[in-house]
């Protein structure tokens, strides 16, 4: 370190007469350079210190077990990050603790300061492993018969901790942004030869005979040097096969149609040709088959959080459409009596000992119905017309699967033939069945791709745009020029959301199916899934574990805003929704400990630089759109969203008769509206979408703007009369906002009935760390889940424990809802009063429309 060498390995140190050394009770280590030199790592009764050759002094019979800083002899090397002294983890050893260099002695002192900016880029690690408290690192299998590591994904060392990177040889476990992909290995223009040669690796020959051959750049997808088109590795290898390959499970006819026009529009914007698409019926293999790209897509799939996460069977997370394309549950129907049982989960009354449950393996309805009934009730097959069969042919009276897919109509198509009063369908929705797409996590140009032309074709049916008017959808040039007009050719291909359904399904379209214009509730959790499957604890580097060693979590607020982020001066604290939000998410964090968290003030400008800095980990506040989520940051970076936790618009509010000038973009003295409007003055937040909306959507002459930094700052000018009108949306833009700012509103002061945009308001931060855009996510998914299951601060013990992101994070649902309450409970406390909740804010009974589109595609 620093061109000094140190000792990489350390014992317990022991003294002259054979007793072990301690220092306030904690034992001395002591390593050996070159036998040369010594180190020496001890407690100083704050901190765990590495020094040099003291071993002498500390072995004598002078020494007595405590410690002085003031002994001049004393040189600090390194100092460990501060220790809880009574925590038992941290009672014998400096075992994973950040380490910091000193600062410089200064004359006359004989004590050294921490210098917190000096970080030192090493760790302790104990060289006998356990899965319980010193597992082997990346992977590594911890054999408990020597407790050694046997590391598996090409990392060296005593617990598997030394990186493979930059040896000349992909290996694929480091293949990450993370990782700086492997340090250049898996691509040609970056890979240097040093203990391998580039592009060689082993490989077996058709009579299974192994030897070093070359092997290519396959898996080369650092953006920078990929054979990618747009970013993508996945686009280019579309459009070198010539063919889009879509996976989905075959139920009916009709919904596999209703899917396959969903895989034409994407082969019509990748391909311009929406019937290059090769289809394959998946059984349970779909997920390992996607890691393996012997798909690009997959489609029929419930997005839950297990899946999203950690899928166990292909040991991967996986990315999900942010919009699902159908809504709907998992429900039972069968022969009488036996489908009435199963609707009552009930396998031991006397009328129903003989129930029979036939299910597809490997699905959630699977795991559902395991659940409740016993296994000897359930006979599984690969697809869901064998399961019809199975109905058909006696082998069960009863089966499982959406709505949709058990109705009559829907299993005759398979052959049954039962009589139709002796079949019912249960009422009952034993789980969420919102069904998407789901693609590789390595690829995230690909699956925003996907993402957003399913989005295009739920907004073409908003904007009542068809496939014969297609052209009046929007251009992007997010993912290049080549792409340019992809929401055009999704739409000309395959019609809007809305044409599709009513071409190939013969059900009356309703509920959550339906298209929200902005005044249903909206509000609604994603289900959980198999929540105990156990998934990789956060890696030593990750924003997870970075938030953590740091000790508090950024959250950048951009400008106070009533209900939503409070500045008291008095207190010198912070409340409202947001600030509650951040305290939540610290809470999952911090196993409840919601204090760990640092308020950074941003403003709509400069939000997307502190991100990509490092200044804030997440910004609340900001809307989702698709430029943002693609390609906005000053780097080119994409950014992700939480799932929307406000709905709200953009509207004009004012003094008359501007307010009602900007809203009907009257700005001349001659006008339909009969009014003075040349002198109306707007102020709008720069770089925020309202300032878009009112420059580029609306055109209003920039003569007519006074720009500010922040919604605060416009609020200021207002007040002070610098502007007669003000934009902003409903959240922030109110009686009780405008007092608060100093305004005295007159009788007649406006405020616009006509909102300019959707402001589907999230969490934003960095998207290249998927677990924690994954935690971010499913904790905000848990603040709906619990009001949706009547789970408050009071009973928070009743959200469910997972082990999805590793043993330290098992309870992030029930500290945070024991800190924060439901969304109910923080919507309440905060602005519930301002703001009285309605519309898309309150929460969705499964019975409200649900497909909306967040702004971009025109």
């Amino acid at each position: 370190i620093d061109g000094r060498k140190f000792a990489t390995q350390y014992n317990r140190m022991y003294n002259d007469q054979g007793q072990p050394v301690e220092i306030y009770g904690r034992p001395v280590y002591e390593g050996t350079i070159a036998d040369v030199s010594t180190n020496q790592v001890f407690f100083n009764g704050l901190r765990w210190v590495l020094t040099s050759n003291i071993g002498d002094l500390l072995r004598s019979e002078e020494f007595h077990g405590y410690w002085s800083a003031k002994w001049n002899q004393y040189t600090v090397d390194f100092y460990s990050a501060p220790v809880i002294v009574d925590s038992p983890e941290d009672a014998t050893s400096p075992e994973g603790l950040a380490w910091y260099r000193p600062k410089l002695k200064q004359r006359g002192r004989t004590v050294q300061g921490v210098d917190k900016k000096l970080f030192a880029d090493f760790e302790f690690l104990c060289a006998s492993c356990n899965d319980e408290t010193n597992p082997c690192l990346y992977n590594g299998i911890c054999r408990p018969e020597n407790k050694t590591c046997e590391c598996t994904t090409g990392s060296t060392g005593r617990l598997c901790h030394v990186q493979p990177t930059k040896n000349g040889r992909c290996d694929t476990f480091f293949n990450s942004r993370e990782y700086s992909y492997d340090g250049g290995d898996c691509c040609k223009q970056s890979c240097v030869s040093k203990e391998y040669d580039c592009g060689r690796d082993v490989v077996t020959n058709a009579q299974g005979v192994k030897s070093i051959g070359f092997v290519g750049f396959d898996n080369c997808i650092d953006p920078t040097n990929a054979r990618s088109v747009s970013g993508s590795r996945t686009i280019y290898d579309i459009q070198e096969r010539g063919v889009l390959n879509c996976a989905m499970l075959f139920t009916t006819t009709w919904f596999y149609n209703f899917m396959v026009d969903q895989c034409r529009a994407m082969a019509a914007v990748v391909l311009d040709n929406p019937n290059a698409i090769q289809i394959f019926n998946f059984t349970n293999d779909r997920f390992t088959g996607l890691r393996d790209k012997q798909f690009d897509i997959v489609l029929s799939t419930d997005y839950t959080a297990n899946r999203d996460v950690y899928e166990t069977s292909a040991r991967s997370g996986f990315n999900y459409a942010t919009m699902p394309y159908y809504f709907g549950g998992f429900v039972f129907a069968g022969l009488k009596p036996f489908g009435k049982c199963a609707d009552n989960g009930d396998f031991f009354s006397v009328e129903c000992l003989d129930i029979k449950i036939c299910l597809v393996r490997g699905t959630t309805w699977f795991d559902t119905a395991s659940k409740v009934f016993p296994s000897e009730t359930i006979v599984t097959y690969d697809n869901f017309e064998a399961t019809v069969i199975g109905l058909q042919n006696n082998e069960c009276n009863v089966i499982g699967g959406s709505q949709v897919d058990v109705e009559l109509i829907s299993i005759r198509n398979f052959g049954f033939t039962g009589d139709e009063s002796n079949y019912e369908v249960g009422s009952r929705l034993y789980v969420k069945s919102f069904e998407t797409w789901i693609t590789r996590t390595e690829d995230r140009v690909w699956s925003r791709f996907t993402s957003w032309i399913f989005e295009s074709l739920v907004q073409a049916e908003e904007s009542k745009i068809t496939q014969a008017t297609s052209d009046q959808m929007g251009t992007t040039g997010v993912f290049g020029s080549e792409f340019s007009g992809m929401f055009q050719k999704a739409v000309a291909a395959v019609g809007n959301y809305g044409e599709m359904w009513e071409r190939n399904l013969p059900f009356t379209r309703s509920g959550m199916n339906l298209i929200n214009d902005g005044t249903a509730p909206a509000m609604l959790s994603y289900d959980f899934g198999r929540v105990s499957d156990v998934g990789p604890e956060p890696s030593e580097f990750s924003a997870i574990r970075t938030i953590i060693a740091r000790d508090t979590l950024k959250c950048g607020i951009n400008g106070g805003s009533l209900g939503f982020a409070e500045y008291d001066d008095g207190t010198d604290t912070w409340s409202g929704l947001e600030i509650e939000l951040c305290r939540g998410i610290a809470a999952a964090l911090f196993d409840g400990d919601v204090s760990k968290i640092t308020i950074v003030e941003v403003t709509s400008f400069n939000r997307f630089s502190k991100i990509e800095s490092g200044d804030v980990d997440i910004v609340l506040g900001a809307t989702r759109t698709l430029e943002r989520e693609v390609n906005f940051g000053v780097n080119g970076d994409a950014f992700d969203f939480s799932p929307v936790y406000f709905h709200d618009g953009m509207i004009f509010a004012g003094e008359m008769p501007h307010a009602l000038c900007a809203e009907n973009k009257e700005f001349t003295n001659v006008n339909d509206l009969g009014m003075n409007c040349s002198k109306t003055e707007i102020c709008v937040t720069r770089g925020s979408t309202w300032y878009n909306a009112v420059v580029n959507t609306l055109g209003i002459p920039e003569e007519h703007l006074i720009l500010t930094g922040n919604f605060q700052e416009s609020m200021n000018h207002h007040a002070m009369g610098h502007c007669n009108v003000i934009v902003g949306e409903t959240a922030k833009l109110n009686s009780f906002s405008l007092r608060a700012a100093g305004y005295l509103l007159p009788d007649d002061y406006y405020f616009g009935t006509q909102k300019f945009t959707k402001e589907p308001i999230c969490l934003m931060h960095r998207s290249d760390d998927e677990q924690f855009s994954d935690l971010i996510r499913w904790i905000v998914f848990g603040f709906f889940y619990a009001e949706e299951n009547e789970i408050t601060s009071v009973n928070y013990f009743d959200m469910p424990e997972t082990n999805l992101f590793g043993p330290d994070f098992t309870k992030i649902w029930q500290h945070s809802i024991r800190k924060i309450g439901n969304y109910a409970e923080i919507y309440g406390q905060s602005i519930g009063e301002a703001i009285p909740r309605a519309g898309m804010n309150l929460l969705n009974d499964l019975s409200s429309p649900q497909l909306f589109a967040a702004p971009g595609t025109i």
